[in-house]
């Protein structure tokens, strides 16, 4: 797949589809969360697509944060935590319009 963004534009996103994914989760709205777990693997997969090893890595991590945040389970991911990691890639976007 062909990206005509920067990595970071990709990475900016993805934190706010897992917004979503809390979001539909604390409304209880599965199908909602499920959407937005869809979008935010498939955004994981076009940061994959950048062959950026250290990115690659942290995208495995977040994917299996991602699976254990949509399961009934336990959370194990903070979502202040995922939005101060989120941040700073929403900043540098918003800095470059």
């Amino acid at each position: 797949m062909l990206q005509n963004k920067p990595i970071h534009f990709y990475v900016a996103n993805l934190g706010s589809e897992i917004q979503r994914i809390f979001v539909w989760k604390e409304k209880g709205d599965k199908e909602a969360m499920q959407n937005a777990y869809k979008r935010a693997l498939s955004i994981i997969e076009t940061i994959k697509n950048f062959d950026n090893k250290s990115a690659n890595m942290e995208m495995d991590i977040i994917s299996g944060s991602l699976v254990d945040l949509v399961s009934e389970r336990e959370e194990h991911i903070d979502r202040v935590q995922m939005s101060s990691y989120f941040n700073p890639f929403a900043l540098r976007v918003i800095g470059s319009i």
